[in-house]
């Protein structure tokens, strides 16, 4: 049996998917090349898809030797007896627990040198403006995307398997599929009660800009059990999402955002309210990108030599994007858009919700030449704090003054 398996494995990662010259095509192309699919191609319909990375990342990883590079992305066929959802293509992941520099910027490879080391190889769209921009307000959409993960797979880290992001880099995902091997796939959505300022930290992201927007909530739904997401192993999941993209507030009367979420036909998520940013755009983004930390999944964890000598392997196919439910045909999966829309729309309970407490700042400025002028503010921005410090200070004394201390509040401060 061991024979068997470690034969299926060498399939699966076989230098038959060692192709850096295609993959690099992807990266270096726009968007409309769309992985170099015929536009009949039932594999991505109604949206144009490249690698969620730069050129500048694609050069610095060739050279350090990541393989991602060659393996990372491959548009695969049904005629070499790969899984293929429907029609005659789907597209290929591979990471490698060693594997970095797919988000790479200002010389730092920002994944992997985060607290927790994530690393990423993904498609998504919005990476030329020119080409395809997202979806914008008021915009009512349909998507489908199948997924698949080979019966080898272990679900021993935190795993992304689909989001719509922002177009802008210092908001989280509005929508985010997630595997948390503890409680399973997990469906967040983080626009429910708006944003907070955040100009130390990068929200938990991987990326910290001068200000960073976090969600004040995030509401987190059970979408599959740790037992339905090994019972998936080996098969298909199908997803169908239904959207309707609004900026304004959760509580603005005139709000008609929603997002529906359909597993293998049933309807899992039905929420309304704010559904995006009220800035830029939602763009879909996809493949693998991972925690590099164990978790235990159903009692049992990986250790790190497990994960250095398992790669990530997972498959994609039928990314659709349509304004209505019946331009999907859906019948070619299975399922009909009388039965989806026919279930209840009733609102679903959060697994959980999750509120982000802003931190508190303290700011002192003295003066060096008055030592009795003291000023000291608290508040919830450090930046606009000290500006209004130095100001109070500057107010009662021009010269001499200075910032004598700026930080977080501590507990009991």
């Amino acid at each position: 049996m061991k024979k068997i398996l470690i034969l299926i494995l060498i399939f699966f990662t076989n230098n038959v998917f060692a192709n850096q010259e295609e993959i690099k095509k992807m990266v270096y192309k726009s968007e409309s090349y769309n992985l170099g699919l015929n536009k009949k191609d039932t594999t991505i319909q109604g949206i144009k898809l490249k690698p969620i990375t730069k050129i500048e990342a694609f050069k610095h990883s060739v050279k350090k030797n990541y393989g991602w590079t060659k393996y990372g992305i491959k548009v695969v066929k049904s005629s070499d007896g790969l899984p293929v959802r429907f029609g005659d293509t789907s597209i290929r992941f591979e990471l490698h627990y060693d594997d970095c520099g797919f988000l790479y910027y200002d010389g730092k490879e920002r994944d992997c040198i985060r607290s927790t080391p994530h690393h990423r190889v993904e498609l998504g769209q919005g990476q030329n403006r020119d080409t395809s921009l997202g979806y914008k307000h008021k915009q009512d959409y349909w998507y489908t995307a199948s997924f698949y993960f080979p019966k080898e797979h272990k679900f021993y880290r935190k795993q992304s398997v689909f989001q719509f992001h922002s177009s802008e880099g210092p908001y989280h995902p509005p929508f985010h599929l997630e595997i948390f091997p503890r409680e399973g796939l997990m469906a967040k959505i983080s626009t429910s009660e708006g944003v907070y300022e955040d100009r130390e930290n990068a929200c938990g992201g991987s990326v910290k800009q001068k200000i960073n927007y976090c969600e004040k909530a995030a509401l987190d739904y059970l979408i599959m059990s740790p037992d339905e997401l090994e019972d998936s192993l080996g098969k298909w999941t199908d997803l169908v999402i239904h959207a309707n993209w609004d900026k304004r507030a959760s509580d603005d009367k005139k709000n008609k955002g929603m997002i529906e979420v359909f597993l293998n036909g049933k309807k899992k998520l039905h929420y309304e309210g704010q559904s995006m940013w009220d800035v830029g755009l939602t763009v879909m983004q996809f493949g693998i990108y991972q925690s590099k930390e164990a978790k235990t999944f159903k009692g049992k964890s990986g250790t790190l030599q497990e994960m250095k000598d398992t790669p990530t392997i997972m498959f994609y196919d039928e990314i659709w994007a349509k304004k209505k439910c019946k331009d999907l045909k859906l019948e070619r999966l299975g399922y009909s858009c009388e039965n989806l829309e026919s279930q209840s729309d009733d609102i679903t309970r959060p697994f959980s919700v999750f509120r982000h407490q802003q931190q508190e700042y303290i700011v002192i400025v003295k003066n060096k030449i008055d030592k009795n002028v003291l000023i000291k503010l608290r508040g919830l921005d450090k930046e606009s704090l000290t500006e209004k410090a130095m100001k109070e200070c500057t107010d009662k004394k021009k010269e001499g003054c200075y910032v004598h201390y700026s930080s977080q509040v501590a507990f009991g401060q």
